[in-house]
């Protein structure tokens, strides 16, 4: 089966089936676990407000990317977004896409393996992790229609703790604390908050086997959802002993379905990023099988079985590089918008735009500097975090390979006297999907 044939055996997804997708790929109910108590650590029964103020950059990077895949369609998203504009950081955008997904993947395999089996020794979890990456993977490979409709299981699980924690909250099952926190310990939790927006943006590496205009409507609908389920998940878990709602079976069902649903949709915008810079030619020759989505689907997920290996090594430094993650978010956050805001029609959009990028770039900048303190994370070299450490690493590695790539696609570029064919490969995908 050639990549053509496997985009044609996969109808178009609905909006519903885009936003089941999206909706997963955030693990909004896991995040909400892992957020929430660090931010009613710092601002107390203040936590639904810090989640809404952090929605506030993520809907402006949402009108962004909705404003270029408008424009831009294609499943490469911000590689694809950069690279036309400025060619020569193209693979650096989609290096940090792909790390980001390999990374994300590797971490929510284990998180979930730890759900399920959390009194399991270390080397068994990892075992686990593997074995839901390749069952993600096989539903992936064989119809991403399958996998959306599995996803609906997430939406109706996320919504079903949503209103056990709305009745805690009103009859009075949890007590809240009292709103503390000084401004920095607000802009503290509002950093914590923004990166649990992160993966609404899967729906747009689906934009050419989606119906048009749903990648849109999609990241929509899905930023309300998820203020909803943050502001008051967020808020339950602010209480005084929030171990009502950490043990309330339904909250806890969520939170692992949240957890292994995100798998797929997490595999998804990756693989298709990969395999956008395959078609554009961004890669070795013995490596242009990725072109083909169930071969770049298949290498992503063997590599996010091998990073979830390094647990076996330092569970410390594999916490560390699951921090890093915000970091290589924010940056291709903060480009979309910047692309978005240089393609802007309007001044009130090209300021919007703008806007959008400096806070992002703001954002980032504040975590990655806290990163490199040595209280941060779990691990430390000589003084300095682990978490920013391994984030100085991750960019020095994607900018020696993209100065790399570049260099040989120019070679590669004189040598035939012409650049590769991409709009050619985006024309026989879009023949493809009508065969």
């Amino acid at each position: 089966m050639t990549g053509r044939d496997y985009v044609s055996d996969n109808p178009r997804l609905s909006a519903v089936q885009g936003f089941a997708l999206a909706l997963a790929a955030t693990a909004p109910w896991y995040s909400i676990m892992v957020t929430a108590p660090l931010i009613a650590a710092l601002v107390g029964s203040g936590t639904a407000l810090v989640y809404l103020l952090a929605a506030v950059p993520a809907i402006g990077v949402a009108r962004g990317m909705n404003a270029n895949d408008r424009r831009d369609p294609d499943k490469g998203t911000v590689y694809t977004w950069v690279r036309r504009r400025f060619p020569r950081t193209g693979w650096f955008a989609g290096f940090c896409l792909a790390a980001t997904g390999i990374i994300a993947t590797s971490g929510m395999a284990y998180v979930a393996a730890d759900l399920l089996a959390p009194a399991a020794p270390a080397w068994a979890r990892v075992g686990l992790a593997a074995l839901l990456t390749a069952v993600a993977t096989a539903i992936d490979v064989g119809s991403i229609r399958a996998m959306a409709v599995l996803q609906y299981l997430a939406a109706v699980t996320g919504a079903a703790a949503t209103l056990t924690c709305l009745m805690m909250v009103m009859d009075g099952s949890v007590s809240l604390r009292p709103t503390i926190g000084s401004p920095l310990d607000w802009f503290h939790g509002v950093l914590l908050a923004v990166f649990a927006y992160w993966g609404f943006d899967a729906i747009y590496a689906l934009t050419e086997q989606a119906e048009t205009g749903a990648p849109q409507r999609v990241a929509v609908s899905t930023m309300i959802a998820l203020m909803v389920f943050f502001t008051v998940g967020g808020t339950a878990c602010s209480a005084a002993d929030a171990s009502p709602v950490v043990s309330n079976p339904v909250v806890r069902i969520a939170v692992v379905t949240s957890a292994v649903m995100s798998l797929g949709s997490t595999l998804v915008p990756t693989a298709r990023g990969v395999e956008a810079m395959a078609e554009a030619g961004e890669v070795p020759s013995w490596a242009a099988i990725l072109s083909e989505a169930r071969w770049s689907t298949l290498a992503v997920a063997t590599v996010s079985v091998f990073w979830s290996g390094l647990l076996l090594v330092s569970e410390g430094l594999f916490n560390d590089t699951i921090e890093a993650l915000s970091v290589l978010v924010g940056v291709y956050f903060t480009v979309s918008s910047l692309i978005a805001a240089l393609h802007a029609a309007s001044v009130r959009e090209r300021a919007e735009q703008w806007a959008s990028a400096v806070l992002m770039g703001v954002i980032t900048l504040s975590v990655t500097a806290q990163m490199f303190t040595v209280g941060y994370g779990d691990t430390s070299l000589a003084g300095v975090g682990g978490a920013g450490l391994i984030v100085a690493g991750l960019c020095l590695v994607g900018a020696i390979a993209a100065l790399a790539c570049t260099r040989r696609r120019t070679r590669a570029d004189d040598t035939r006297g012409s650049a590769p064919d991409e709009e050619g490969c985006r024309a026989r995908r879009r023949a493809g999907r009508h065969d």
